[in-house]
């Protein structure tokens, strides 16, 4: 069996943060024993760890309490790897004498009773390289030859099985060489020593095996990695899989996922799993993502190349990063979790490393709330924009932090400080001006105390102009793939780094469950019936299968031994996967989907052409089954027609390919700038001068494009008529469509992907998504604004901070809703002011938008509302200084449309069965009570310390009998929103129909409730 890896370089949110300030706080406890370990051995029950030190010919005896090396025992030279019994009698060293001559074979086990201190030893003839105390008190002792079992009572040596001779490394080594590249073998066990895992290497090749004590049976293989796999083996406590290197592989060495990045290393490395938090505790080398351009190269860089020591705490299942943690310095060799998990001990360049894993949170530590700082410009509004990034320490302490990567026309304040703290980020607009797109800057958060590594925050500033379309949604990450569901209101994206798949509602554009896939997920495909989602991966050898309707994972399909499924497509006939190869003569192939199995079987040939194909190939669907096209970076092209069930088509008539790709139902092909007929014949060749050719789609028997010069620029969408090979009205989006040249895989993307119900065009861009309504280039009419209400009960007056619903025509060419905090100024291509000053939005659509109106504003007011229809006519209305209004959205089991009046008492509305009583007390949600104090900015939430209280007390009478009113201001955390609270007295009228009213500033509203005793 052969397996292997190539670079991807995918992981870049995760990785990129590795460099650390010169002076900085590290992880874990460096034990030096004067020598060089080999091998670590943990005896809870006496309170120590033995360390078996290589070059001095002796077994370092370290105490876990105060991490001090209490004596050491003597032993024969070289001892090499060790286990403890379960019982804790033994201790069993395996001696590596493979010397050349004139020197003698020293090969042997030395075993020490724990108890008494009595030693015997064992010849092993040929050279032992690892070994491991099983549950039934014998050790499997593997040798260059073969597999023994050893019972330290009797001292019998039995052959479990023998093999070829292993290409052993002989001593003496040459300067500089370590322990453990010296006995490049390993054997791990899980905690009950049932099933014990063993990797040795021979050369150019590495033999696997597997033990079952249970069964007694072994499975055993050879297989090659690329980067070669270190033998640091962790195994779950199932026994179901284990980690060899920067590989995870199952019991039949299936290969399930690997970490992205990882550079050849011959010494550096270790792995150690929490199998019951679900935590991978490893240090795996890796290359700095952006210092590669395609995961198909294989690194060489040294060890050094990589970066300071660095700890990766990795989710178990697919690799995913939780957290960074730099060390003091490398690991070398075996890591140890002690039986409660909190203490992990490693084989370090030092000696030993002892890292308290269980108390990170009393470490300093930095985290941010988000992974984004989004700065929306707009034509409404160029004051300074002020965004918050709030920095914790995730164990609650506080930790020093300093803010790097402010370049003009942007300040953070405090720019250093320490956690808890909320910065604010300031850009000034005026300064982009002349940046009509989407600028990202990484701002790198810094601390001389933190442990961990914290990744740059990406502050992305936008300026648009009044011809720009789009509405930008902010999503963090790395990108890779988009796809629009054709039967329900759903759109897919990848993000790569985090391994997930997020899922959109088509109608609100907002996020609504997220799947996660497999190690590096690069392209979606959707099986011909409509049922089911399969996700290809860069680092796994299995494609994905999640149910369209129940959103839940489904069994995967298995690839062939080498091959990762990076595109899959699918036709009315077959399922085809572009897979990267490392198994055969060539690194790409074309494999063929049994959906039924979930196997996939490499096919022995592509039509009349060879199955050879760049791994860095893209495979386009026609969205009738028909066809699927394949196209590569090299400039290769080729048609697989369903009806022939073959590769009919292969053609190479460009050098280089890149961009978008697209297959149509009308026998029509793009790749990148060029318009293909059915033969795959250059029809056309289309506009460059917009910029570089990034996403396309067809939709029936036209087509959509975008371009751009620059990712800092605005890109270009426009409609394409394949019969004319003309593009159609250019229009201007608000950012930049991301850009190939991000994603590792490939430099050809789908990026482009117009909804099912035709309402908009998806785009992945800069800052995440941008929406584009389905007619953006079509004439608008300019808005009209009809009425201001407060948004509580939909009536007049108004108040300054409340919220406000406008209605009008033409307001907006999308419907969208906003979660952002602050709220934006500008939402879904619309922007309101209000004497000149923004209004913050909630939620737009062609008839009504929902907002605060600022806290400034009052008296005679004009609002004016901006589209890319133009800009209404001024609409004059009255702002008071206070208008309360109480809100109707309450619902109680069938009712809705209930006043927001909360009785303390159960925390329930108030309702005719759930009436007011004497003395309850009693909480009203409001909007329009004006001004506060201390003052609050627009868009913001309201503070919970110190709150903020209106400034003009509200009086609140029940039935004309004034109530007791302890607080009327803003509800912390709310925008806009009002609380109440109020005392009824002992003695108020009772009825069905009491008039509860709320009179502020000679303003007043009223509603009525029913009043019992």
């Amino acid at each position: 069996m052969r397996n292997g890896l190539l670079i991807s370089i995918s992981l870049a949110a995760a990785l990129t943060g590795v460099v650390t300030p010169s002076i900085a706080a590290t992880f874990g406890t460096v034990v030096p024993i004067g020598g060089h370990a080999s091998d670590i051995a943990l005896d809870e029950s006496r309170g120590l760890l033995y360390i078996a030190n290589f070059t001095a010919n002796r077994i370092e005896v370290m105490s876990i309490a105060d991490r001090s090396i209490r004596t050491s025992m003597n032993v024969a030279a070289q001892p090499g790897a060790i286990s403890i019994s379960p019982d804790n009698q033994f201790l069993l060293v395996a001696h590596y004498g493979n010397f050349t001559t004139p020197n003698t074979s020293k090969n042997g086990l030395t075993l020490i009773n724990l108890n008494d201190n009595t030693r015997q030893t064992f010849s092993t003839g040929d050279t032992p390289l690892g070994l491991a105390f099983l549950a039934d008190g014998t050790a499997l002792v593997v040798t260059s030859t073969s597999i023994l079992q050893f019972d330290p009572v009797s001292g019998a040596i039995n052959v479990i099985t023998t093999f070829t001779a292993l290409a052993t490394q002989a001593l003496p080594a040459t300067l500089g060489t370590f322990p453990t590249q010296i006995i490049l073998a390993s054997l791990e066990t899980t905690p009950d020593r049932t099933v014990v895992y063993g990797v040795a290497d021979d050369g150019s090749s590495q033999a696997f095996f597997r033990f079952d004590l249970k069964t007694g049976r072994i499975f055993a293989a050879m297989f090659i990695t690329s980067p070669k796999a270190l033998p640091r083996l962790a195994v779950s406590a199932d026994g179901a899989w284990t980690m060899v290197g920067q590989y995870k592989t199952d019991a039949r060495l299936r290969f399930l996922n690997q970490f992205p990045n990882s550079v050849v290393s011959t010494n550096i490395g270790a792995n150690a799993v929490d199998s019951k938090n679900g935590i991978l505790y490893s240090q795996i080398l890796t290359v700095n993502p952006q210092t590669s351009s395609n995961s198909s190269s294989i690194s060489t860089l040294t060890p050094a190349a990589s970066g300071p020591p660095v700890l990766f705490l990795l989710d178990a299942d697919n690799l995913t990063v939780r957290d960074t943690l730099s060390m003091p310095e490398n690991l070398t060799g075996r890591a140890v979790l002690n039986s409660a998990a909190d203490v992990l001990y490693a084989v370090s360049d030092s000696g030993v490393m002892v890292m308290p894993v269980g108390r990170l949170n009393q470490f300093h530590r930095l985290a941010t709330t988000q992974s984004d700082v989004m700065v929306s410009g707009n034509f409404c509004n160029r004051n300074i924009i002020v965004q918050n990034l709030t920095i914790t320490d995730p164990g609650g302490g506080n930790t020093d932090f300093t803010i790097g990567g402010q370049p003009t026309g942007v300040s953070v304040s405090p720019s250093s400080g320490v956690t808890p703290a909320t910065v604010q980020v300031r850009v000034d607009p005026n300064t982009f001006q002349n940046q009509n797109g989407t600028v990202a800057i990484p701002l790198t958060i810094t601390s001389a105390t933190a442990i961990n590594v914290p990744p740059p925050v990406r502050l992305l500033i936008n300026n648009r102009n009044p011809d720009q379309r789009g509405t930008v949604v902010n999503v963090s990450g790395t990108l890779t793939d988009i796809l629009a569901d054709p039967i329900r209101n759903r759109f897919y994206v990848v993000r790569q780094e985090l391994n997930q798949v997020l899922v959109f509602d088509s109608g609100t554009y907002s996020q609504i469950a997220t799947l996660r896939t497999g190690t590096t997920p690069t392209q979606m495909a959707i099986t011909f019936d409509n049922q089911y989602l399969i996700v290809g991966h860069d680092n796994t050898q299995f494609a994905y299968v999640y149910d369209l309707d129940s959103l839940q994972a489904q069994t995967p399909i298995e690839f062939p031994s080498g091959h990762y499924p990076r595109q899959i497509a699918v036709s009315g006939k077959a399922i085809l996967s572009l897979v990267r190869d490392i198994t055969g003569d060539a690194p790409g192939a074309i494999d063929r989907v049994d959906f039924a199995s979930r196997r996939a079987t490499q096919l022995p040939s592509l039509g009349v052409y060879t199955n050879n194909v760049n791994p860095s190939g893209v495979l386009a669907s026609a969205p009738n089954g028909g066809s699927i096209l394949a196209a590569m970076p090299d400039g290769n092209v080729m048609l697989y027609d369903a009806n022939a069930d073959t590769f009919t088509i292969s053609r190479k008539d460009y050098s280089t390919l890149s961009g978008g790709y697209a297959a149509s139902s009308y026998g029509m092909y793009v790749v990148g700038p060029y318009l293909l007929n059915a033969s795959l014949v250059t029809q056309a060749t289309l506009e460059t001068a917009s910029g570089k050719a990034l996403g396309f789609a067809f939709v029936d028997q036209t087509g959509m494009r975008t371009t751009t010069p620059a990712s800092t620029s605005p890109g270009v969408i426009q409609r394409v008529n394949p019969a004319l090979s003309l593009g159609i009205k250019p229009t201007r989006m608000v950012e930049a469509p991301l850009s190939p040249t991000t994603i590792a895989t490939s430099q050809l993307m789908r990026s482009l992907a117009p909804l099912n119900d035709r309402t908009a065009v998806i785009s992945l861009s800069i800052s995440g998504i941008m929406v584009l309504p389905w007619g953006y280039d079509a004439a608008v009419a300019p808005p009209k604004i009809a009425s201001v209400v407060n948004a509580a009960d939909g009536l007049q007056p108004v108040a300054p901070g409340g919220l406000i619903s406008v209605y009008g025509q033409q307001m907006s060419p999308v419907n969208m809703a906003t979660k952002e905090i602050p709220l934006p100024t500008a939402l879904g291509e619309s922007c309101l002011t209000v004497n000149g000053v923004p209004v913050p939005m909630l939620f737009v659509s062609g008839t009504q938008i929902n907002g605060q109106l600022p806290f400034r504003v009052d008296g005679n007011a004009t609002m004016t509302l901006r589209t890319p229809g133009g800009i209404s006519d001024n609409f004059n209305f009255t702002i008071l200084p206070a208008a309360p209004s109480i809100f109707r959205s309450g619902t109680a089991g069938p009712e809705t449309g209930l006043a927001t009046v909360i009785r303390t008492d159960d925390n329930q509305l108030v309702t005719p069965t759930n009436p007011i009583h004497p003395t309850d007390s009693i909480v009203i949600y409001a909007t329009g009570l004006g001004r506060t104090e201390p003052a609050v900015d627009d868009g913001l939430p309201a503070p919970s310390d110190p709150l903020g209280w209106a400034i003009i007390v509200p009086d609140v009478t029940l039935g004309g009998v004034p109530l007791n009113v302890s607080y009327a201001g803003l509800v912390p955390g709310e925008v806009g929103v009002y609380q109440i609270n109020a005392t009824v007295p002992l003695k108020v009228p009772q009825g069905l129909s009491i008039p509860l009213v709320v009179n502020q500033g000679g303003s007043s509203t009223t509603l009525n409730v029913r009043v019992v005793k």
